[in-house]
């Protein structure tokens, strides 16, 4: 009878330590499956943010050169629209990774007289 008892205990206690490693290895799956749907979320925000950022820099560049444009043929810019225009390039530059195109038309508006 102690060698059958034995057994069964032995055989529960067997029975009881890989149910508990199904349940390790099922939460560490779902673990796993969470933080690989975390991934591509944050992997599809950050497309999106690229996108958003590749517009606006494009409508920066468009704005500040037409701007530069209009300042130059007019031959002077209040001291209010120069500041405007170098925050605008500023942004355009610094925060968006802007590629120095706008540098030249920025050096020709800053030699423009003021307005009275």
């Amino acid at each position: 009878m102690e060698l059958w008892t034995m057994v069964l205990t032995g055989g529960v206690g067997a029975a009881a330590i890989k149910l508990l490693d199904h349940v390790i290895q099922w939460g560490l799956k779902r673990w796993e499956g969470r933080r690989e749907g975390v991934a591509r979320v944050e992997t599809e925000q950050e497309r999106k943010i690229n996108g958003l950022q590749a517009g606006l820099r494009v409508v920066l560049l468009d704005r500040i050169q037409y701007l530069g444009q209009c300042y130059l043929a007019d031959g002077e810019i209040s001291f209010d629209d120069r500041r405007r225009l170098h925050r605008m390039h500023d942004a355009y530059h610094t925060g968006l990774n802007g590629n120095g195109d706008l540098d030249v038309i920025m050096a020709q508006v800053d030699r423009l007289p003021l307005k009275h």
